[in-house]
C-alpha cells in the first residue's frame, strides 16, 4: 500500500485535520491572552492603589455593627403585634401560605421573612398536624419587654 490508499489506511486525513485543529485553538487562546496582556501589566503597576482599596473594603466589612436579631429587637416586636392581629382575624390553626398571602394583602413588608424570623423565636409553632399556633405567652413576654421599656424612657425624658 502506497500513497493515497496508506493515508486513507491509517486515517491519515482525520490526523491531519486533528492536527490543524489543535495548531488553531492554540493560536486564538494565544491572540487572546495578548490581546488582554496591557490589562495585566496595567494591575501590577499599580498594585499598591488596589491593595489599599482592597484593605480598605475588607477593613469596613470588619468595623460594621451587626443590627440586632434576636427576639429583642424592635421590629420582631412591631412584626409580633401586626401577626397577632392577623392570628386572631384568621383563627387558630392557620397555615403558613394563608397568613403570608393575607399579610402580603394587608401591606406587611417582607412577610416570609418576617414569618421565618417568628417561627425562629417561636411566637409561631407547629400542632404536628400540618399547621401552626401562635404562642400567646411567648408573645405576652416579647410584648411586656417593649412596654418596660417604653415606660423607662418616658420617665428617662421626663423633665
Amino acid at each position: 500500500m502506497k500513497g493515497l490508499d496508506a493515508i486513507l489506511h491509517y486515517e491519515g486525513f482525520t490526523m491531519a485535520a486533528l492536527g490543524i485543529t489543535v495548531v488553531f485553538a492554540s493560536l486564538v487562546v494565544l491572540a487572546l491572552i495578548v490581546s488582554q496582556l496591557y490589562k495585566v501589566l496595567f494591575l501590577w503597576e499599580n498594585r499598591k492603589l488596589y491593595y489599599d482599596k482592597a484593605g480598605k473594603l475588607i477593613s469596613g466589612f470588619k468595623s460594621r455593627q451587626p443590627t440586632p436579631a434576636g427576639p429583642e429587637s424592635e421590629g420582631l416586636r412591631e412584626s409580633a403585634r401586626q401577626f397577632s392581629l392577623l392570628v386572631r382575624i384568621m383563627g387558630e390553626p392557620f397555615s403558613l401560605p394563608k397568613l403570608i398571602r393575607t399579610a402580603e394583602i394587608t401591606g406587611i413588608s417582607h412577610a416570609h421573612c418576617t414569618v421565618s424570623r417568628l417561627i425562629a423565636v417561636n411566637l409561631i409553632v407547629p400542632d404536628q398536624k400540618g399547621f401552626f399556633r401562635w404562642n400567646h405567652k411567648a408573645c405576652e413576654r416579647l410584648l411586656q419587654k417593649s412596654r418596660e421599656q417604653c415606660a423607662k424612657d418616658q420617665y428617662l425624658m421626663a423633665p
